[in-house]
Formats: structure tokens, C-alpha cells, sequence
């Protein structure tokens, strides 16, 4: 269905990533499918909602950040969050996708520790942690408000794990 491309790409290259929530440790830690990787935001995103939605061909960050078309209504049915190596929504991007706010996490792994400039929220609260197992992590920052992008600043490039809240 759709053409994988390696997590990482080349140099001043752009990939856009997908990964869907399909169950959740005990620790609350996701698990999830394997990841499918797109060349634009729009292919990752039209992925993401399991082909039932149809994203504009030219979707940006900043068009999510703005709510363009309803874009960011339509993401936030099927996405937890966006997050962009680039301030305000630009560069490459991973959409974790799933459908419970409830305080579970993601370890970025090593295509995306330290990688993390931005995020979209589908869920209200995305607190940003400086380690893997983000529940056990005192150092974190958090990005508040559905249909919201934000920069971070004090972990700017030092995520490694997400974990995405209701409030």
C-alpha cells in the first residue's frame, strides 16, 4: 500500500512516519506496529487514518498548527501527536496514532532520540522526557492544548520518550 522508506533519511531529505498504537505494557509503555514512512506529511497522514481520509497533497506542520481545511480536527480522531526535528511544525515527522490519551508512552528509539524540535497534539497534555521510560523520569517538558503546535525549548533535541495525556 504505501512505499516504505528508511526512518532516516539522507541528508536534507524529508520522511514522514507513522507508527500505530496496538497495545500497551503493563508500565504503560506502547506497543506498537511496525513503522511506515512516507516522503510527505499528507501520505503519512492519509496512512495514519487508514485511508478514510484524504489530506491535501501540499499538508505542512504549520497547516496542522493552523487548523487548515480542518486538518487538525480531522488528525486528531486517529492521532496522539505529531513530532517535527524542526521548529513549528517543519522537517521530518513521526505521528504516533492511536486512541487513548491515557497517560501511555513511547520510547523514541535511536531514529528519533534527541531528534525532537516540535510537536502537534491530538491528545491535551504531550510531556516530553529526557529518558526512555517516561514514567520513571523527573526531567521533562511538557506541550499543552489539542490542535496545538509547539516548540520545545528545554528539550529541544533531548527527547526520548513521549507520554500523551487527556488534561
Amino acid at each position: 500500500m504505501a512505499a516504505t522508506i528508511p526512518a532516516v533519511a539522507s541528508p536534507g531529505a524529508e520522511s514522514h512516519c507513522v507508527l500505530r498504537v496496538i497495545g500497551e505494557q503493563p508500565d504503560g509503555e506502547f506497543v506498537t506496529a511496525p513503522e511506515a514512512c512516507f516522503a510527505t506529511l499528507s501520505q503519512a497522514m492519509s496512512f495514519a487514518s487508514g485511508g478514510t481520509v484524504a489530506f491535501d497533497a501540499d499538508l505542512s506542520g504549520a497547516d496542522l498548527l493552523a487548523n487548515r481545511d480542518g486538518a487538525a480536527t480531522l488528525a486528531s480522531t486517529f492521532t496522539l501527536g505529531v513530532h517535527f526535528d524542526g521548529f513549528n511544525g517543519t522537517g521530518s515527522s513521526i505521528s504516533i496514532v492511536g486512541s487513548s490519551c491515557s497517560g501511555g508512552y513511547w520510547n523514541t528509539g535511536s531514529a528519533w532520540q534527541d531528534r525532537i524540535s516540535s510537536s502537534w497534539n491530538g491528545c491535551y497534555r504531550l510531556r516530553h522526557h529526557a529518558q526512555p521510560g517516561a514514567p520513571l523520569d523527573d526531567i521533562y517538558e511538557d506541550t499543552t492544548g489539542t490542535y496545538a503546535t509547539h516548540n520545545l525549548s528545554g528539550m529541544n533535541n533531548k527527547t526520548r520518550s513521549v507520554a500523551y495525556f487527556g488534561s
